[in-house]
């Protein structure tokens, strides 16, 4: 008996990870699409610093006086990656987990590790694309591949755990 019910936990467990990885590429390619579009046509640093009128003008002379030639690629990702969030959220709520209760307090949980994700996600492309001028594509894609593996294991024992 415990030999099935080790086999059809592990069954389980990687048929999980097999749907949080599909809901991950999904999501890979809603958070770089947005990205993309807000990085290359809509340079976001121009209206930000111009909507903040004379802060934004401080703001934007700060960034260049620490040697930051814009912040497009930062917010450009906050952009995507909340696209991104709102994707994964539904998607790992409904079927990779399959956590019909507790949608609330999931919800919460959920969205504090992703803006720790999305903290550590911009953090990591203000410092080697806006900063040091790294080529976007790679930096983005181990960026991003990085935070996927993070927010599993964290989705799955402590986000859409239910009791």
């Amino acid at each position: 008996m415990t030999d099935y019910s080790q086999s059809a936990d592990s069954s389980k467990n990687i048929k999980q990870f097999s749907r949080f990885i599909v809901v991950g590429c999904t999501n890979f390619t809603v958070s770089f699409v947005v990205f993309y579009i807000f990085y290359n046509y809509l340079k976001l640093s121009g209206l930000l610093f111009g909507g903040l009128g004379p802060a934004g003008d401080h703001l934007e002379r700060v960034l260049q006086d620490i040697g930051a030639e814009s912040a497009d690629a930062t917010l450009a990702n906050f952009i995507g990656y909340s696209a991104g969030i709102i994707n994964s959220f539904v998607w790992n709520k409904l079927w990779t987990f399959k956590a019909r209760h507790e949608t609330a307090s999931q919800f919460g949980r959920f969205l504090l590790l992703n803006i720790a994700c999305l903290l550590l996600s911009s953090l990591s492309l203000f410092i080697f694309i806006d900063f040091l001028g790294f080529l976007y594509g790679p930096v983005w894609f181990i960026t991003m591949s990085m935070v996927t593996i993070i927010n599993f294991a964290v989705s799955r024992y402590w986000v859409f755990q239910e009791a």
